[in-house]
């Protein structure tokens, strides 16, 4: 724990353990890293868990809210500053990307191949003898578009996950409008390299072609994230 523990003979009372973690978060939304925070934490605790002892709450000891105090502390230890929180990206942007891909393949790519059923019909009513749908350019069309409008639903969840996830973050705003034009670029250059990998499949729906695809796409995406985080820091 943050907090005393009970081994002393006193069981850390339910209001200090509620104010130390609200403070807790509020310093890891701002990406504090935990060996930083951790430490003052602890002594914030004892001091909470002593006054409590001597009959005195937490927030008369504080004398501000618990939200103010955090920022008063995190200015004195000079942590009000745009902290990278990399990994907190990355992760906020993976649990975007799974729902999005999640999405895709429980609607997307049964759509796909229902869109391409429906109109493989009518190209073989209209199409000149000897014609192969699943080569035709119509075919490559639907299915290019089917990719694009992916990647913009993935690009959508990615920046949403990331935007919640870093709420708190500094150069939020200007990392979201760099993550905007990056991600585009990276589909540009993913997704047909992923399309390339499904033609050269035969457009096939197998889990380790699709993993490869998703590879291509995410890894692209990741690192257009981190570019576009190094250059919100990096900007005055």
């Amino acid at each position: 724990m943050i907090i005393p523990s009970s081994r002393g003979g006193d069981e850390v009372p339910a209001a200090v353990r509620s104010v130390i973690d609200a403070l807790q978060e509020h310093w890891r939304a701002l990406g504090v890293p935990r060996v930083l925070r951790e430490p003052v934490a602890r002594e914030v605790g004892a001091d909470l868990h002593a006054a409590y002892l001597d009959g005195r709450t937490p927030e008369a000891v504080l004398g501000v809210a618990v939200d103010v105090f955090a920022e008063q502390v995190a200015g004195e230890n000079g942590w009000l500053v745009p902290w990278p929180m990399y990994g907190r990206l990355l992760g906020a942007a993976a649990i975007g990307a799974v729902g999005a891909i999640a999405a895709g393949l429980v609607v997307v790519l049964p759509a796909m191949a229902g869109v391409l059923w429906a109109v493989g019909q009518v190209f073989v009513r209209v199409a000149a003898p000897g014609a192969v749908y699943g080569e035709s350019t119509l075919y490559a069309v639907i299915v290019c578009m089917v990719y694009a409008l992916f990647g913009v639903g993935l690009i959508a969840a990615v920046l949403a996950a990331v935007r919640r996830g870093l709420t708190a973050a500094q150069q939020l705003r200007r990392t979201l409008r760099a993550g905007a034009l990056l991600l585009p670029l990276s589909a540009a250059l993913s997704l047909p390299s992923a399309v390339a990998v499904g033609r050269a499949s035969g457009y096939s729906t197998a889990p380790a072609v699709v993993l490869v695809e998703a590879a291509l796409v995410l890894g692209l995406a990741a690192v257009a994230l981190l570019t576009a985080r190094a250059w919100a820091l990096r900007v005055p």
